[in-house]
């Protein structure tokens, strides 16, 4: 009988320990990484439709990161909401910083597409040219131009006959594009990247965000899957990642009305609305990916975009230049207790490189009851027993980098210590 239950152990763990075997095998054989025989440039898009003097000033005043190697800056948008418009840039304050300039233009489908099969880009083309021209007239050299278009993605082979056309005029300057996700499987990208002079793959904002999803404006995961694929083509490429915060927002019956950015306003009927910042965590996660030399083809990376002082819904210089520099970004406000006797004002303050969500907040104590509690629009009370909850209404909102706000107020039946902490 022991021998017998020995065998039938024997034969019951056999299949397992090969199984082990395989697995660590499998490892074994995996490609381990290895460090980039490059290492990836960074370049900023200066993306601004308009230039205030408080703009312009801070402009002049930021110091860039070391790494930083290049602007992109935007001279033109056409076929958007209004007609063609074009920027006109602080050219001497932006040589002024010592790295190449590249200028691009924002182009929209309301004018571009021609017909059913065609497309017209010339308007753009021509804000681009007149961009380049200024900055001739400024003393500024120009390294490359750029077209950011998305094109309907049945409309890709028609993009590729207009870059051969365009190129015929760039003034002997490379002529690259911004390039979505949605577009890799596409059956003429491939002629697309080849009729450019250089590409870059957008791996933030790409969908459309939903009230019953949870919603990224970047998903490092994601983004890598995304390289991969982009890497079959074997064409080097860069890649373009997020700086900055939106606010999507929902009307009435959930419908999406549109993004609440830097320097637009709340669409009309917006009821509720979804925090979308670029998570410094997940960008540098993927950072990381891409330190590995099998990620060779990606020669850089565009940061959209460059912080200024004054953005509400961007990191600051300085926390740019921490993810530049592989340091890790703080994420938690804080919570300023005054009090004045039983009295207590609550205030949120942002000491951190990033904005925020506005965060809801608890505040706990051990004696006594409410005698009255306020808050401030942004907040509602929920009033327990020995505590009260400061809760975000569905209007979501961001406190910018070094911004405070106050949450509201309370007064006990008698003075004590309040403990307070941020909640979700």
């Amino acid at each position: 009988m022991i021998s017998l239950i020995r065998k039938t152990m024997h034969h019951s763990l056999l299949p397992r320990f090969l199984l082990l075997v395989f697995m660590l095998g499998i490892v074994s054989c995996a490609p381990a990484p290895r460090p980039r025989d490059n290492p990836l440039t960074h370049s900023a898009y200066v993306w601004r439709q308009g230039w205030t003097a408080e703009a312009v000033a801070s402009l002049t005043e930021c110091k860039l990161p070391e790494p930083l190697s290049a602007l992109n800056v935007l001279v033109g948008e056409c076929g958007l909401s209004r007609g063609p418009r074009a920027i006109n840039p602080p050219w001497k304050e932006l040589s002024g910083h010592g790295r190449a300039i590249t200028l691009s233009v924002r182009i929209g489908t309301r004018k571009a597409i021609v017909g059913k099969d065609e497309i017209d880009l010339s308007e753009g083309f021509g804000l681009l040219m007149s961009g380049l021209a200024q900055a001739k007239a400024a003393d500024v050299q120009v390294e490359s131009l750029q077209l950011d278009f998305d094109c309907p993605e049945r409309l890709l082979r028609a993009y590729a006959e207009q870059i051969n056309i365009l190129k015929t005029d760039s003034r002997g300057l490379p002529l690259t594009i911004t390039t979505l996700p949605s577009w890799l499987d596409a059956a003429d990208f491939d002629k697309l990247i080849a009729a450019t002079d250089g590409w870059t793959l957008q791996l933030h904002s790409t969908s459309r965000p939903k009230l019953d999803r949870k919603n990224h404006l970047f998903s490092a995961n994601q983004a890598e899957a995304w390289t991969n694929r982009a890497m079959r083509f074997g064409k080097p490429f860069r890649v373009a990642l997020p700086t900055y915060a939106y606010l999507a927002c929902f009307g009435k019956r959930g419908e999406y009305l549109g993004m609440h950015a830097e320097q637009s306003g709340f669409p009309a009927g917006t009821l509720r609305t979804i925090a979308l910042p670029a998570d410094p965590a997940e960008v540098s996660a993927y950072l990381r990916i891409l330190d590995d030399g099998r990620y060779g083809q990606i020669s850089g990376v565009d940061w959209f975009r460059l912080p200024l002082s004054g953005d509400r819904q961007n990191w600051t210089m300085r926390g740019f230049g921490d993810i530049l520099a592989g340091r890790t970004l703080s994420a938690q406000p804080d919570v300023i207790t005054t009090q004045k006797g039983e009295l207590y004002d609550l205030s949120v303050r942002n000491t951190t490189d990033q904005p925020l969500v506005l965060p809801s907040v608890n505040a706990k104590w051990n004696q006594g009851h409410v005698v009255g509690v306020d808050a401030t629009y942004a907040w509602r009370t929920e009033v327990r027993a020995k505590a009260i909850r400061f809760a975000c209404h569905d209007f979501t909102e961001f406190i910018a980098p070094g911004e405070q706000r106050v949450v509201g107020w309370l007064r006990l039946s008698e003075p004590q210590t309040l403990t307070t902490e941020i909640s979700k």
